[in-house]
């Protein structure tokens, strides 16, 4: 394989109704530093269910026409871009589907990269990002010395926006506006299960929230109904940057994923759940070090879930001063330079 140039970089990843919007966002954050570092990105999806976001930020993308279950199925065409150039690229995996079989596959024509926290040996690796709160390096170790991977380990390797690198909020006295935030999908009915639980607690129905609805939400309209009931709902749509909404709020309400390390850059206290089971070690982690407080994953119940969302809220409007704790943990843990020091990395391959 001819010597790798940074000057081209495929990102692979997708987002549709069952993934999450995380992995397509923490990517184009990583892309925005690999610009900034000198290279040159292009995404490649298997829908074109992402591409408008992708686009509005300045990428182009190549859209397989795959089934995104299988990264076998259109590798043949992402392999294809690697040896149209006249160098050895740099692909970068962002998806739970990635495959040992694909690895070593593309690892002929490309540098691969792997960003993400799915266990196994996977392959002939030049690089491995895993910025989890719970990850143990010598594991790492042991799966990859012997192919002299680059580990990238913990969280100060997150990949957030260059603007969650400016410092975190100065702390607030009361708790008055609230973020309410799954990603880009609800596919369980958390939100409405959520806003109908704080609606009845004589405490949080005088609170304020900010309730982000996501492009795939398939409970837009229950949110509607309870929006205009209260009062004391904003429901906003289209948000492609997270960062006004939180500046704007003083606590947030979110499902485990890139806006929870986003949260803590920006020293937002949080009430997390896990959405999906992959997220679930991550996010009892956040709590176990004393950086959010954690209601459970949505596989226990999301009523049961919303309920104690709803509870853990009200000890936060209740106690301004232990949500000001956990923020100032979780901003300590994770200081947003994270995509700077990737990208630094992953040129230098």
């Amino acid at each position: 394989m001819q010597s790798c140039s940074p000057r081209k970089v495929f990102i692979r990843t997708d987002s549709n109704k069952t993934i999450s919007s995380g992995h397509v966002m923490r990517c184009l954050s990583l892309a925005d530093a690999l610009a900034e570092a000198g290279a040159e990105v292009v995404f490649v999806t298997s829908d074109d269910t992402p591409q408008e976001v992708i686009e509005a930020r300045g990428f182009p993308v190549a859209v397989l026409g795959s089934d995104w279950r299988n990264l076998m199925d259109g590798l043949e065409r992402l392999m294809g871009l690697c040896e149209a150039l006249p160098f050895s690229p740099v692909v970068l995996i962002d998806t739970y589907s990635v495959t040992k079989e694909c690895v070593d596959a593309l690892s002929e024509v490309a540098r691969v990269c792997y960003l993400g926290s799915k266990g196994g040996a996977l392959g002939n690796l030049s690089l491995l990002i895993n910025y989890s709160t719970r990850v143990d390096p010598r594991a790492y170790e042991r799966l990859y010395a012997h192919r002299a991977t680059r580990l990238l380990l913990g969280p100060k390797y997150a990949p957030l926006r260059k603007q969650f690198s400016q410092g975190s909020k100065a702390p607030v006295d009361s708790i008055g506006r609230v973020l309410v935030t799954t990603g880009n999908t609800d596919p369980r009915g958390f939100v409405p299960r959520f806003l109908e639980a704080v609606l009845a607690d004589e405490v949080l129905r005088s609170v304020n929230y900010e309730v982000v609805v996501g492009g795939m939400f398939s409970c837009e309209s229950a949110i509607e109904k309870v929006a205009e009931e209260s009062g004391v709902i904003n429901l906003n749509r289209g948000i492609r940057d997270m960062a006004p909404l939180m500046e704007i709020c003083d606590a947030a309400v979110s499902a485990n994923g890139t806006t929870v390390y986003e949260l803590s850059a920006m020293g937002v206290p949080a009430v997390t759940f896990a959405m999906v089971d992959e997220q679930e070690v991550s996010a009892k982690s956040f709590a176990e070090l004393g950086c959010t407080a954690y209601a459970g994953s949505l596989s226990e119940g999301v009523a049961a879930v919303a309920e104690k969302a709803a509870a853990l809220l009200r000890g936060f409007v209740e106690d301004p001063g232990c949500a000001e704790k956990l923020a100032g943990n979780a901003h300590r843990l994770i200081d947003g330079g994270g995509a700077g020091r990737i990208a630094k990395e992953v040129v230098s391959l």
